[in-house]
């Protein structure tokens, strides 16, 4: 069965991780590329409200609140 254009890139993207980066984990260089794409949605996103910020504190209650 043939890939698909998705499987065709990212087997392109790791061949080239391979080469570029070869003491680097496929793992971590994924890692680095998520964070990258993050801070950049971050970067561009409007601040949100404080209803909106008490709805993320909700599905991560991890995340330490206004208090701290």
């Amino acid at each position: 069965m043939p890939l698909t254009a998705e499987q065709r890139t990212d087997r392109a993207r790791r061949a080239a991780d391979a080469r570029h980066h070869p003491d680097t984990s496929p793992e971590d260089l994924e890692r680095e590329r998520t964070n990258r794409a993050i801070d950049e949605i971050v970067t561009r996103a409007p601040r949100m409200t404080p209803e909106q910020a008490a709805r993320i504190r909700q599905l991560f209650k991890y995340l330490p609140g206004p208090e701290g």
